[in-house]
């Protein structure tokens, strides 16, 4: 008698591949009873794989229309590691499937700005970096302040014109857009390409010193705190996690 293990495989593999790999001594029923039932369960499956992506890209979807969208979703849950894919993660690969498949750059850019919020919107919760740390500080003290990225911050790079569904950050394409939840709400912050530079960079940063020397020797002396205080508004920073801790057992 097969195990349950080894049944449980020939079903997926049903599941996943079609009538081809029908497990015909599995079922108690007849084996056109045994497959109608499973056409149903495969269809159900696909189409929440559909739903889950539709979901997870509502902007997108709106951008290409209905039919464009799903023609290209369809593609992309057929994929052999897609169908073994959790619902929760199965979104993850489709901006780089857009590009592989030679989608425009405003989708692209878009499929990877939602997918950005996504990942903001789950990723770790830590309290942001805010001015109010910052302004009493003498400028030793300033210099030597502790910052880390923020968990939920992202960056993206726009290479195309902006999609009209993201018209809420004006007229013209940005060089790159910041994706950050500070508090409850996720929110997208556009930059310049300078700006971009900086935010890419501050995961390798620990101190505003630090970040002080790298946007002067990217932009100029005259603009850099005033990019440093951009990027602090937009929630991309947060205060080392270590001094985080030592600050509470203090």
């Amino acid at each position: 008698m097969p195990s349950l293990a080894d049944g449980q495989n020939r079903f997926m593999a049903c599941l996943q591949k079609g009538p081809g790999h029908f497990p015909a001594d599995l079922f108690s029923e007849t084996d056109d009873r045994a497959l109608l039932g499973l056409r149903a369960h495969a269809n159900t499956v696909s189409h929440a794989r559909l739903v889950a992506l539709e979901n997870a890209y509502p902007k997108l979807h709106a951008h290409m229309g209905h039919e464009p969208f799903h023609k290209i979703s369809r593609d992309y849950i057929e994929q052999d590691h897609i169908l073994t894919c959790d619902m929760n993660n199965i979104a993850r690969d489709f901006p780089e499937f857009l590009h592989q498949n030679g989608l425009g750059a405003s989708e692209i850019d878009l499929a990877r700005a939602e997918w950005g919020w996504i990942e903001s919107y789950n990723s770790a919760e830590a309290p942001p970096l805010v001015l109010e740390d910052i302004a009493a500080l003498a400028e030793d003290q300033l210099l030597a302040f502790p910052v880390a990225a923020h968990p939920a911050a992202r960056l993206i790079r726009m290479a195309g014109p902006l999609s009209p569904e993201l018209s809420e950050l004006g007229e013209e394409t940005p060089a790159g857009l910041i994706i950050a939840r500070p508090e409850a709400e996720v929110l997208f912050h556009p930059v310049d390409a300078t700006s971009a530079d900086i935010a890419e960079k501050i995961a390798n940063i620990s101190t505003m010193g630090n970040l002080l020397s790298l946007a002067i020797e990217l932009g100029d002396e005259t603009s850099a705190m005033d990019r440093i205080v951009h990027l602090i508004r937009a929630g991309t920073m947060t205060k080392r996690k270590q001094d985080q801790d030592n600050d509470e057992t203090d």
